[in-house]
């Protein structure tokens, strides 16, 4: 991960950790079904941010290396898991863990994989994984079908310039199965929503990587979201609604 990369989330932790979405649950049943997860393997969460990801394994039992270059992302992480025993936070990056060497059982990235060094990660993970060991990849995916969310995404391709670039919509299936190169790639997929009213609907905006900085935002932004907000909004509330894609090898 480049420096530019470690750092954008640093001013957005706050709204991190408040406004975006966890994973489904069932994502351990589907992993438990696909590959045969149990709470014995190792598992390494790669960008692990605020432990959004994390939180599904060390609930399941698992030991987990939470894997984040970002220092106040990071502290968040321990901080709010400062009970279980059974996890490891490491300042590292997807292309050099400090994990020792054939111990993991499984690689979990979680809304993360779009910003690695796809060859250097590789090669970390490959050196890192256990000889029958699992990579699995997962974002949170806007639903597209979601008229809403259709329109939310012409406000950011509009209204932000910096939106398309760093979109890990830039991510295809493609780039996934070149990535995996001859591990079997399965993809399952599971429905997942958040519940908004204005100020978390903001907040959830705000908590985006593109998103522009405090002071570079304008006045027009936050009208231009309030608007769309009101023209979708029930009791003064939205669904935004979300497809979990998950990759599993």
């Amino acid at each position: 991960m480049s420096k530019n990369s470690i750092e954008r989330f640093t001013n957005r932790v706050v709204d991190y950790e408040k406004f975006r979405p966890s994973y489904p649950t069932e994502i351990i049943q589907v992993l438990k079904e696909q590959i045969g997860l149990d709470k014995q393997w190792l598992v390494a969460d790669i960008g692990s941010g605020t432990g959004l990801s994390t939180q599904l394994f060390l609930e399941n039992g698992n030991d987990v290396f939470a894997v984040e270059p970002n220092r106040e992302m990071r502290e968040s992480l321990v901080h709010h898991f400062k009970t279980y025993r059974n996890l490891i936070a490491l300042n590292a990056t997807a292309e050099d863990t400090s994990i020792d060497a054939g111990c993991v059982d499984l690689i979990f990235a979680g809304q993360s994989f779009h910003w690695f060094d796809r060859e250097a990660c590789r090669k970390e993970f490959n050196r890192i994984l256990s000889k029958n060991g699992h990579i699995v990849l997962a974002w949170n995916q806007r639903d597209p079908e979601d008229a809403f969310q259709q329109e939310y995404e012409q406000f950011l391709r509009h209204h932000i310039p910096s939106y398309q670039s760093v979109s890990h919509k830039n991510i295809t299936e493609n780039d996934l199965r070149q990535f995996f190169a001859d591990r079997p790639m399965t993809k399952v997929t599971l429905p997942n929503q958040q519940i908004f009213d204005l100020k978390s609907f903001l907040g959830r905006a705000r908590s985006s990587s593109y998103f522009p900085k405090e002071q570079d935002r304008n006045k027009n932004l936050y009208d231009g979201l309030q608007t769309l907000f009101e023209k979708y909004a029930i009791s003064e509330r939205i669904v935004f609604r979300y497809i979990t894609e998950i990759y599993i090898s």
